[in-house]
């Protein structure tokens, strides 16, 4: 029940949110066409106002009536609540795109996504201790064959390239983050931990690329210069949040960045061939020549 009154709620703010003013009849109309509404449900004005009064209290999403001459026009009235926060917006998100494919379930076979690995069985626990700040116990192996078996306070979860890590505090309080799809057990502790009150997780990752953070290089100024088609896509979809476009030239375009050139982020660079070149600092950009003077080597040598 709890999950339909959710998906409910989700479809009215992504209906709203998409279409502008509406008029009860319309938004009525839309959920009897739903491909949510599975058992054909219609929707009376006492459950549509019920359901405006839970979005309100539930994220904080005000749907205001504009009232005309024998017109109501339902919105809502601060849609920037749902740029604010990431979350919500990143729900409805997948929440749209949910809907979108379900309606064209017909054609399935010609709708090709990307394979998201096991893991996310562990999410509702973690979740749930992270409600709660109740320690997590764990076993954990890595694609190395390291093992980790012990009691976590989890700080945070992060979604990074398909799979799902959570970062949490272990002996001695250090950090480290378990990639879910390599947990072999986990559960929910009796113990409890104080969260502390000084740690931000957005901060703790503000200035790494993907989910490594917390090493010993510091924050650098990267200059890149792309080529290529490749510019398009950077200016589309930024590297980081710090990326900045400098100047066009013929045939290129520069960058520059400012974020600890941690592995994950090297392996973005490597991952861009040869459209994507180092020019500052030295030290990266001669990390990057050795890594690919290795992997000339590896080719040279035959089988």
């Amino acid at each position: 029940m709890v999950e339909l009154l959710l998906k409910r709620y989700l479809w009215l703010i992504n209906t709203l949110n998409s279409n502008g003013e509406m008029t009860f009849d319309e938004i009525a109309e839309r959920w009897e066409q739903s491909s949510f509404n599975d058992n054909g449900s219609v929707i009376t004005k006492r459950t549509f106002y019920n359901h405006c009064q839970a979005v309100a209290r539930h994220f904080g999403i005000e749907i205001e009536c504009r009232r005309g001459r024998g017109l109501n026009l339902y919105s809502i009235a601060n849609p920037e609540t749902i740029e604010r926060n990431t979350l919500t917006k990143w729900v409805l998100d997948s929440f749209s795109l949910g809907e979108l494919l379900l309606g064209n379930a017909a054609i399935a076979d010609k709708i090709l996504l990307e394979y998201i690995p096991s893991g996310r069985e562990w999410l509702e626990p973690i979740l749930r201790a992270l409600q709660q700040n109740h320690k997590l116990n764990i076993e954990y192996e890595n694609f190395v064959g390291l093992k980790f078996k012990g009691s976590i306070s989890p700080l945070c979860v992060k979604l990074f390239k398909r799979r799902w890590y959570v970062l949490a505090l272990v002996y001695d309080n250090r950090y480290r983050i378990f990639s879910l799809d390599r947990v072999t057990s986990l559960d929910i502790a009796g113990e409890k931990f104080e969260y502390p009150n000084d740690f931000s997780p957005a901060d703790y990752f503000r200035d790494v690329y993907g989910i490594i953070a917390g090493v010993e290089r510091k924050v650098q100024n990267i200059h890149i210069r792309a080529y290529a088609e490749l510019p398009g896509y950077l200016r589309s979809l930024p590297l980081h949040p710090t990326q900045h476009e400098l100047e066009t030239n013929d045939g290129h375009t520069d960058f520059s960045l400012r974020l600890v050139p941690t592995f994950d982020f090297i392996q973005e660079l490597l991952l861009h061939r040869d459209q994507l070149e180092v020019i500052a600092p030295q030290s990266l950009r001669d990390e990057i020549a050795s890594i690919i003077s290795k992997m000339s080597d590896r080719y040279s040598c035959g089988r």
